[in-house]
Parts: C-alpha cells; structure tokens; sequence
C-alpha cells in the first residue's frame, strides 16, 4: 500500500501536482484501484502515508502536510527538474548565521543536506525532487522557528535564575518575546516573491543596527583567523600622555587592529610635543624625517605617548564602557586585552539576545540598557534623546521586559517598600525619633496618600526592629509614604508604565551618582538623569501635556497626574555588546552575570 501512495503521489506531480484539488486526488486514487468499495483518503492522510517512507524530517509529518494542503499542494522548493534559487538562499542564511554558527551542527545536518542537493541535481526524478522539497519544508519550518523563539533553552535559564533566588537570595525576572507571525503563511508569501528573505525578515530581530553587529563579527573573526589580538605586558606603573614606555608600540599594534588608528607609526612632526612630565630636547632633521631625543636611540617617537595615541586610547575606553581620561591602567590593559574569541561570543550571545526582544518596537519608543546605564529614544528608528540612568543593584536587579508608558506623575509621593521600611526606615528611627519629619514621611493606614494618617509620636519603634512584625507589602499595620520634594528619591516626575515588578522610570535628587561609570545603585526601578528632557519629547506629540505649565507644576508640592493618549513602548534590555550610532562595537561588562549563565547554555552544547 505505501509504495502504491509513493507511486501515485509521482504521478500527480508528474501530472502538474499545483493543478489537482482534494477531488481530484480522491478520483484519481478511486479510479486507480477500480474498486466500488475502496473509501477515498483525505489530503492529509494521502500525504502522511507518502511521509512514511522518509522519517529524516525536522518536523513531523502532519505539520508538513498542513504545509502542502494550505498550498494547493504545489512544491515550494523544486521545479520541473531543478532545485529553486529559493532553497540555496535559505540554506545560505542558515549556514551565514551568526548566531547558530558554533553550534550549527546540534540543529542541521548541514552534510546530508548537502549530500541531498547533490543527489537531486546528479538525479533530478520525481521522487528525489518531492524528497527534497519536504526536507527543505522542514528544515524551513525548523530555522523559522529559531528565528522566532531564539536557539536558547529557555527552561534551562529560567532555572538557573531560580537558583540565583534560592542560593542568593537574588530576585532576577527576564520575558522572552516570540515572533507572532505564521510562518507557514510566510513561506506561501516567499515563495509567491521568490524571495526567502521575505520571510525571514518578518521574525528575525529588528533591534536598531542588528545587522550591523552581524557584519562587525565577520571583521572580527578575520582577525582571528589571522592569530588574534597582540597581548599587551601589564606594566607596573600607569601610562600618561607624554611619557615613554617600551610597550607604546605594542600598543600601536593592538590599536591598529581595532581600526583605533589608522598607521602604527609617529605622529607628524608638527605633531609631536612633548609634556613636561618627559622634558627633553627635541632636534629634528628635516631632510631625513628623524628625530633625535638627547642622542638616546632608545627615546624614539614609537615609545612615546603622543596626541594621536592619545586620542585612540580614549575611544577604545569609551567603546568598553571606561572612564575616558587617556590613562592606560590595568582595567584598560585588561579590556585591550580580552581574546577576541571571546568579542566574538559575546557580540552572538547579543545578537540571540535580539530574537528575544518585541519584533515590533514602536514608532516611537524607548531602550533602557542596564549594562550601559543608559536610556534612549528612538522615533522612526533615529535617536532623537540620550541619558544616563541609574539601574537596580546586583542585589536587586532590574528585571528585564518591555511595556508602554502610561502614565506620568508630577511631583509623586513615594511609597515606601516594607522591605525598605523594615531594613531602613526602622533602624533610622530606633536611633532618631525625628527621622520621619526630617525626611518628610508620613505614616498611613494604606497605600493611598489621603488616607487616615497615624500619629506615631508615642510609638515605641524598637519592637519592629529585626523582626516581621512590620509586614510586607500585601500586609502590614501601617504604610510609610513620603511626600513630593527634593528629599523625595523619586524626584519630581515618574514614569508609570504599570507592570507586575513595579518598575519605572523616575527623577531622583541624588544627582552626583550619574558621575560613576557604573550605576548600578537602585532597588530595581530606574533613575533618569535628565527627566525633564524625557518629558519634554513626550509633550511634542501629547496633547496632555502643556511642557510649559508642567515645569510651573514642579514648582510646587502637589501631585499632578497625566494620562497619556499616546503610550510609549518601553523595552528594558541587557546588552553587553551592540553596534551604536557612529557604526562602533560597544562592549559592557556583564553586572548581573547573566551572560556566563546564557554563554555556558548556548555554547557548551558539543
């Protein structure tokens, strides 16, 4: 019976497969057996037996014939005699994939698949034809799907975070967005285009210069290729611009390889000046182009720290994420000398972490980056906004996800966690019975700002310490609120958009911490630097917000608050390596150390 499905399916296609609806397939089989007792069989369960004889598929069988049977039962990967342009092309970004690359072989069989091609185009018949068209179906159906979850096992991850809460008491909290989109509908589409990409496009990340970090790793691996970065010998002492030193060659080296500077050799001379930290006579013979330093041929120029030098040194601090003063320590020796094998595996655990994020991120919309420290506003996929901020502790990480902005508060009142008011507000108060006046606080019945109000004068405050009988945030006998001011942590404007962790955006007067390179102080929520500037982008496109009139709100005490009719998508991410706006690799450090957790998932697998 299975080799009578195999024979006749030939014959269809042989008959132009795109042309035979399900009647016709049942007539051709009725006729075939010339038996009136013979029950007709449905498309799928036609297909299905056809499916048996080949189980190499990624996919199982009643997915592919639901492919078939939604197209007509046309091929999607094969004509007459040949394979489609449409099969190479897919083959080619699977294999071209930056981030499946080191483990390609755990979801292809890359050589059989191979070995298939060569079979159909050695021995194009119609059974080696509609074969590879179901392969490649599956093989289509399985890269989409990884396109459109990622490659991680998210199960795994999700229970090495359990572990960071159980052994360290470390509440970590990461959505994954999947691509909503039907991929089987988007191969009718690609097919129809004879574009693949088409396809691809559609659930593949959409995160701003993506494809530009994609293009950086193959430049990367170049150079690997080549033996890797030039290792720097740490020096004992710090370098400064206008000092000499044996490894400033070196230097020039490791710098050229980066596209730091464009030549490994001095400066001009019209450029070269000394610092007085190096005061020694300089002759220079303009005929030959040399210099000579006190006669010692030691103290030439390529041991010297000059300008341009100078100027490469204080980019590459500001691509790794290091205070940008031109100084060559140790934390610049070590980031000069990462492997570039490990770039190279952060930037694709980046680009995995892109396929997690919303496909659609908004015309307008906001990016928190918390290894950055930094929050953006793109509009139409352009920046138009730029700030430092202020993110949660290794403690108390800020949790990663996206949402929409809502609501804006001015002047809001805080309401103080019990875990807050338990492990400070207490302790503050057994050692100042004033601590609630002095710092503006109010104690209430509940949370809302307007109710009864507790006289807690008389209050003995030292039998709430180093104990539960405070409460927590579901239950307590009482609610600490601080009222709108400068003491407030909160500042003079939040940013709600409303979510289970309780995150979001807000002022703070403690402006002198936005000076750290790494800001990583909050219990979570995060502190922008420029709040008012945030709020005057929104007030250009809503109609609720009179910027002019809000400013004069802030003046005062009371709260203020603003329901927006536009909401603003928010995406808080967790990127240690991206490509900015001038077309540079960015590196961060991992603060949370969720990087070695994802990298050992993804790239341990062999």
């Amino acid at each position: 019976m299975r080799i009578f499905y195999i024979s006749l399916f030939l014959l269809f296609f042989n008959q132009n497969l795109s042309t035979l609806s399900a009647e016709n397939i049942d007539n051709l089989i009725f006729k075939e057996k010339k038996r009136t007792d013979f029950k007709p069989q449905n498309n799928i369960q036609f297909l299905k037996n056809l499916l048996k004889k080949n189980q190499n598929f990624e996919i199982n069988n009643h997915l592919i014939a639901l492919y078939y049977k939604k197209h007509g039962f046309k091929t999607f990967f094969v004509e007459r005699k040949s394979i489609k342009p449409l099969a190479f092309n897919l083959l080619n970004k699977i294999e071209n994939d930056e981030v499946l690359k080191p483990n390609i072989k755990n979801f292809f069989n890359l050589e059989s698949i191979h070995t298939q091609i060569k079979k159909v185009q050695n021995t194009p018949s119609l059974e080696n034809l509609i074969n590879f068209d179901f392969l490649f179906v599956s093989i289509y159906h399985k890269y989409m799907t990884l396109l459109s979850k990622g490659s991680i096992d998210w199960k795994i991850f999700k229970e090495e975070l359990e572990k960071l809460k159980e052994n360290s008491n470390i509440n970590t909290n990461w959505e994954k967005y999947n691509a909503r989109k039907n991929i089987r509908k988007l191969l009718y589409k690609a097919v129809k285009k004879n574009d693949i990409y088409s396809a691809i496009n559609k659930v593949n990340y959409n995160f701003p210069k993506a494809k530009e970090l994609e293009k950086k790793i193959k430049e990367y691996e170049k150079i690997a290729k080549s033996g890797g970065y030039i290792k720097i010998p740490r020096e004992k002492r710090v370098l400064k611009k206008g000092q000499y030193s044996s490894e400033i060659q070196l230097l020039r080296k490791r710098l050229l390889q980066s596209n730091y500077i464009k030549a490994d050799n001095c400066l001009k001379e019209e450029e070269f000046i000394f610092s007085e930290e190096t005061p020694v006579k300089v002759k220079i013979d303009k005929n030959t182009a040399s210099i000579n330093i006190n006669d010692k041929e030691q103290n030439n120029c390529n041991k010297y720290y000059d300008e341009g030098l100078y100027e490469a040194i204080k980019e590459f601090q500001k691509d790794n994420g290091l205070t940008q003063d031109g100084v060559i320590g140790k934390k610049t020796i070590k980031a000069l000398n990462i492997p570039i094998e490990e770039k190279i595996k952060k930037m694709r655990l980046n680009l995995e972490r892109m396929r997690w994020m919303p496909r659609n991120l908004g015309k307008k919309y906001i990016v928190v980056n918390i290894p950055a420290f930094n929050m953006k506003m793109y509009e139409e996929d352009k920046k138009i906004l730029q700030m430092r901020v202020i993110v949660g502790e290794k403690k108390h990480p800020t949790p990663i996800f996206s949402h929409r902005m809502s609501e804006i508060i001015l002047n809001p009142y805080w309401r103080i966690p019990q875990s807050i008011v338990k492990k400070e507000v207490i302790p503050n108060l057994v050692k100042n019975p004033n601590y609630l006046k002095d710092e503006d606080i109010n104690v209430h019945e509940n949370w809302d700002y307007e109710s009864i109000q507790y006289d807690t004068r008389g209050i003995d405050w030292s039998i709430f310490l180093n104990n539960d009988l405070i409460g927590d945030d579901k239950e307590a006998p009482m609610r600490f609120i601080q009222i709108p001011g400068n003491k407030n942590p909160l500042g003079r404007i939040k940013f709600l958009f409303p979510n289970k962790y309780s995150v979001y955006l807000h002022d703070t007067p403690a402006k002198y911490l936005f000076s750290q390179k790494n800001r990583a102080f909050s219990h979570g929520c995060i502190r922008l630097s420029k709040p008012h500037e945030l709020l005057k982008a929104i007030s250009e496109e809503e109609n609720k917000i009179d910027f002019e009139n809000s400013e004069k709100i802030l003046e005062g005490k009371n709260r203020t608050d603003i329901d927006l009719e536009r909401k603003i998508p928010v995406h808080i991410v967790y990127l240690t390596a991206w490509v900015n706006d001038e077309n540079r690799v960015q590196f961060r450090d991992d603060i949370y150390d969720y990087d070695k957790i994802q990298e050992k998932i993804l790239f341990n697998k062999n």
